[in-house]
């Protein structure tokens, strides 16, 4: 299996979490002033037809949602999901690098609204999703775009 990561990709300093750590790891891109976010599809990350879990695919989603929108938007804070929608398009096979960067639509006082289209290595489209984040708390040092590598 391919291990090896996309150019530029390094891997994400993500705030610890245990189910961030057992689906991971995470890598990121800078691209631009945007932040593109990507795995590569392990034997863990399957369902029994050796295509990434649906399951996987929204948790790859909420991730490039939130750490990206996060990123994307400057606004430094933790931001968890409210609502999030995807509609699967085509299967990722084991091996498959999966990537995505989040398009903040809007920024209100209280919420983030966002959306993505998760891609493979030969650009095919995957999942599309769409995410509404709750802006909460103060801006937290934590969460700045200068910690994400």
């Amino acid at each position: 299996m391919n291990t090896e990561l996309p150019k530029g990709y390094r891997p994400l300093a993500l705030r610890h979490s245990g189910f961030l750590q057992a689906i991971g790891p995470f890598f990121g891109r800078r691209t631009g002033d945007a932040l593109s976010i990507g795995l590569r599809i392990e034997p863990r990350h399957c369902n029994s037809a050796g295509q990434a879990h649906g399951g996987m695919v929204l948790s790859l989603a909420d991730v490039v949602l939130t750490v990206g929108s996060n990123f994307n938007a400057r606004t430094s804070r933790f931001l968890p999901t409210v609502s999030l929608s995807c509609e699967f398009i085509q299967g990722a096979a084991l091996g498959s690098w999966v990537e995505g960067t989040a398009e903040v639509l809007r920024v209100t006082g209280s919420h983030v609204f966002s959306q993505l289209l998760l891609r493979d290595e030969a650009d095919t489209a995957l999942a599309r999703a769409s995410g509404i984040l709750l802006l909460r708390g103060e801006a937290d040092a934590a969460f700045d775009r200068d910690r994400v590598f």
